[in-house]
């Protein structure tokens, strides 16, 4: 069964791979749809990450991982 928005934690898995965070309760009404980071762009930060060390392969879970924290934090402006 699926929690309510207001119940979700601030930072959680979509079914479709993207994050989903909800606002918090001082951002203004028309703001109130949750910020997320596309697959995509997770893609193209964790390849640059890949190229930065040397294109070694065996950390592309490590690089994912990063590049998701990197790009919500990104975008909460932290």
């Amino acid at each position: 069964m699926a929690m309510p928005a207001s119940q979700a934690s601030p930072r959680s898995k979509r079914p479709d791979g993207n994050f989903i965070a909800q606002p918090t309760q001082d951002v203004a009404a028309a703001d109130r749809s949750p910020m997320t980071v596309s697959d995509e762009a997770i893609a193209r930060r964790a390849y640059e990450k890949f190229l930065a060390r040397g294109c070694t392969h065996g950390s592309d879970r490590e690089d994912w991982a990063e590049a998701s924290r990197e790009l919500l934090a990104e975008a909460f402006g932290k």
